[in-house]
């Protein structure tokens, strides 16, 4: 009873959470969605990351101690002042101080996404949980690498020469790095859906080979299995849709990795992983796997009708005004919606979780 309690008590707010964000999505100015917009939520996910994955929404304590809905309202103080910072800072660095943000900036802090959930993740915060014993230092530590290793890859891999005699282009903002900027970046978001699903088949088959060889349960071991596998993964992946399948890069990204990252995201973050499913890895993983990518085709078309409904906008091919303004209101809009409800609000009003519980 109390499993089919929560189970709706997530279907219900998962339905709340997403049309609301879906309705203000389409309450604003498409250009404003995917500039501004993308440029402030996108630089907060990180900070959520940190608060909900590496403290498990229970530091600072001076928050987490706090009752609802000033407990979930703090924390989401703290993430939008990391974001007007990080933000600020991205913009007129990155992206020059061109207003509105340019693909410079709002790429570089998309690509802070897959960093920080990499640290947090795979590597579990390795090395730094090594140094800093304080969770503050911790979080905080955590969030100077993201940008910076993500600043420092920025610069090697992306290359934005095929923007070349768009309005907004500046030669001293390309890094002019190895590969087209997509490749790098879609890559990245690939390797976001890949590690979500080792999430819900707990990392199987890695803690399998940790019965045999327990070395592997070890930091940085683990992380460089888990590193390989993914990599396997996100190649497998590519190749079936973008190289055999010969789908646009962009749409690649859009129509596969957001939407199922967005599936897997209800799944984790709304369903809570489904805790009362009591099935032995992998079938569970599996499973939930085979939810979220249903979840992930209902909401893609559900997002796709919308907008179009609305907005109208052109897709398929540059710019992408269709597949963009997708992949802003899915995971830049709903899913730091979907953090604050279910992780910093606990649900409330609709009930509260226990604090830690499947953060």
């Amino acid at each position: 009873m109390e499993n089919s309690g929560q189970l709706f008590k997530g279907v219900v707010a998962a339905t709340v959470v997403i049309g609301l964000s879906l309705f203000a999505c389409i309450s604003v100015p498409p250009d404003l969605l995917m500039g501004w917009g993308t440029l402030f939520l996108v630089a907060m996910v990180p900070a959520q990351m940190v608060v909900s994955l590496l403290w498990r929404c229970e530091y600072p304590r001076a928050i987490a101690d706090l009752p609802q809905p000033w407990r979930g309202l703090g924390f989401f103080a703290l993430s939008a002042l990391v974001a007007v910072m990080v933000g600020y800072v991205s913009w007129q660095t990155v992206g020059g101080g061109i207003s509105p943000p340019t693909p410079f900036v709002n790429m570089y802090l998309i690509f802070t996404v897959p960093v920080a959930l990499w640290l947090i993740i795979p590597l579990q915060a390795w090395p730094l949980s090594l140094v800093c014993k304080s969770m503050g230092w911790l979080g905080g530590s955590l969030l100077v690498v993201t940008y910076t290793l993500a600043y420092l890859l920025f610069r090697v891999f992306f290359n934005f020469s095929f923007l070349n005699g768009a309005p907004f282009y500046r030669a001293v903002l390309d890094p002019s790095g190895l590969y087209m900027a997509w490749i790098p970046l879609v890559m990245s978001i690939a390797s976001v859906a890949v590690i979500l699903i080792l999430a819900l088949l707990d990392f199987w088959p890695v803690v399998v080979l940790a019965k045999f060889f327990p070395a592997i349960t070890k930091q940085p071991i683990f992380a460089i299995a888990n590193g390989l596998l993914i990599a396997v993964a996100v190649f497998l992946l590519w190749w079936f849709f973008v190289g055999y399948g010969g789908m646009d890069l962009v749409l690649f990204q859009t129509k596969v990795c957001v939407a199922l990252i967005f599936g897997l995201f209800i799944v984790l973050v709304m369903l809570e992983g489904l805790p009362g499913l009591k099935v032995a890895q992998p079938w569970r993983g599996l499973f939930l796997t085979g939810i979220a990518c249903v979840l992930a085709v209902v909401m893609f078309e559900l997002y796709r009708v919308v907008v179009l409904g609305r907005f109208a906008l052109p897709g398929g091919e540059p710019p992408y005004a269709l597949e963009l303004w997708l992949a802003s209101s899915m995971l830049a809009v709903t899913f730091p919606a979907m953090v604050a409800h279910a992780n910093y609000l606990q649900f409330w009003p609709l009930g509260l979780r226990k604090s830690g519980s499947n953060q």
